[in-house]
């Protein structure tokens, strides 16, 4: 067994084990300490030593847990804790080391005590739920469909545990929260008032959110018990969905005020003209690789497990592909829109900031607000303008198709799709120039019968003189 002076980053930069093994070391500080590691990540602090007989004499050496490790302020990430197992810090395990220690030299057995604590187990916590729910539900370890295959993780898991550590467990200064709290003393009036305090400091729209989490990991352990019952009910949101839905769009002078600012923005800039060319959603256009893009512009967008609509395959306009082009790729940075390490660019709040403020700084006045998302309502608008059938705009968007329509009509409609996208590159174009507009006017020709009707009497003043 290794020997380790442990400390607090250390244990929580262990990593877990491999399938079927368990990684062990040896305290150097404090004797008989042992921690582990296993597979699911669970660690997991011991005690060896020689623990006395029921006369008092000393047995052969053996270990008992003394507890699983969860710091105070576990918001960096999810610990695997056993239920029923106390949960310890690294400080009150070499406390407790020590005073089992203490016990045995006095002759006493110290996992006498913790087995009879351990006969009524630990409420269930926010935190121990989270990680069963997070595992089972979320991520879906182990889980297979019908047809034996594993099912995905639910798409969302990222933001769900945001959620979780930023507004539940703790808020964002980092101040606990519901991480410890048992999940039987929550309350309404405890949801309320969680509630009040999110929206009073970010907004309604993150309260609901909370609330959503909430309300689902609350249904699912309560499907799992006999006991439990959620505490949350109806008319707790605080908006209505019709209150969220969006209608802005860009005006053609905002257009333009838009497409100049992009030009001073490098890559950002270019990738907001893009969406609006292609009206893909913004993390299908981040992640775009040169090697799904072919010379002739079709370009194949990758479907995840579990997504619900995506377009598939579309043939960008020569206006856009002009774009794509002009971006420097290499092997080892292939994406079209790159960002600063090997990745594709992200986040994207200083930018936007940058780029409303150029925006105003062109038009001399405020811009309204408007966010990345409403470039492909913008889009959508231009393209009926445009002539584009509604039902070919939305096979553009990569909406699901509802009803019988949606279940019959197989057709992948990339000619369909390739003429949209090039009649909407044309109307930005005409948009952007407006001089485009302007189409001279021909002097009206003069009707064949008044040319025959003054040849006629020309002739006539001829044959009279």
């Amino acid at each position: 067994m290794a020997t380790k002076k442990f400390t607090d980053p250390w244990l929580r930069g262990l990593k877990a084990a491999a399938d079927g093994v368990r990684n062990e070391w040896l305290d150097e500080a404090e004797t008989g300490l042992v921690v582990t590691v296993n597979s699911k990540r669970r660690i997991t602090f011991w005690f060896i030593g020689r623990f006395p007989k029921a006369d008092g004499k000393s047995n052969h050496p053996g270990r008992r847990v003394l507890g699983d490790f969860c710091p105070d302020d576990a918001k960096d990430r999810i610990y695997v804790i056993k239920k029923g197992v106390p949960t310890l810090t690294l400080d009150q395990a070499r406390q407790k080391a020590r005073e089992w220690k203490a016990m045995i030299a006095d002759g006493t057995d110290p996992g006498k005590p913790v087995q009879a604590e351990q006969a009524v187990p630990d409420p269930d916590t926010i935190a121990t739920v989270f990680a069963e729910f997070f595992k089972r539900h979320v991520m879906k370890e182990g889980q297979k469909d019908g047809r034996g295959k594993p099912l995905a993780p639910l798409r969302s898991a990222k933001e769900i545990k945001r959620i979780f550590e930023h507004y539940i467990f703790a808020d964002l200064d980092g101040n606990e929260r519901w991480r410890n709290r048992p999940i039987i003393s929550v309350t309404r009036r405890d949801v309320t008032e969680l509630l009040d305090t999110i929206q009073d400091t970010s907004g309604a729209t993150q309260a609901d959110a909370v609330l959503a989490q909430l309300s689902s990991m609350f249904n699912w352990y309560a499907a799992r018990g006999d006991d439990f019952v959620s505490p949350i009910v109806r008319g707790m949101k605080r908006t209505k969905s019709s209150e969220r839905k969006r209608k802005r769009i860009l005006s053609d002078e905002e257009i333009r005020i838009f497409w100049q600012a992009c030009g001073t923005q490098e890559v950002f800039g270019v990738f907001c003209q893009l969406l609006l060319l292609t009206l893909q959603r913004r993390e299908k256009l981040r992640l775009m690789h040169r090697d799904y893009v072919m010379s002739d512009g079709l370009w194949t967008i990758p479907t995840e497990d579990r997504e619900k609509g995506n377009a598939e395959y579309v043939r960008l306009s020569p206006m856009a592909m002009q774009i794509v082009k002009k971006q420097p790729t290499t092997p080892t940075r292939p994406f079209v829109f790159q960002g600063r390490l090997a990745g594709p660019i992200n986040g994207f709040t200083d930018a936007k900031a940058e780029l409303d403020a150029k925006m105003e700084e062109i038009a001399g006045h405020p811009i309204p607000h408007w966010v990345l998302h409403d470039l492909r309502r913008t889009g959508k608008t231009l393209m009926i303008r445009a002539g584009v059938s509604p039902h070919v705009s939305e096979r553009v968007l990569g909406h699901v198709i509802p009803g019988v329509e949606g279940v019959y009509d197989q057709h992948d409609y990339l000619a369909e799709k390739t003429e949209a996208l090039r009649k909407l590159a044309s109307l930005v174009a005409r948009i952007l120039d407006p001089k485009d507009n302007i189409v001279p006017m021909k002097a009206r020709g003069r009707s064949r019968s008044n040319s025959q009707m003054e040849r006629t009497a020309e002739a006539e003043r001829t044959s009279a003189s």
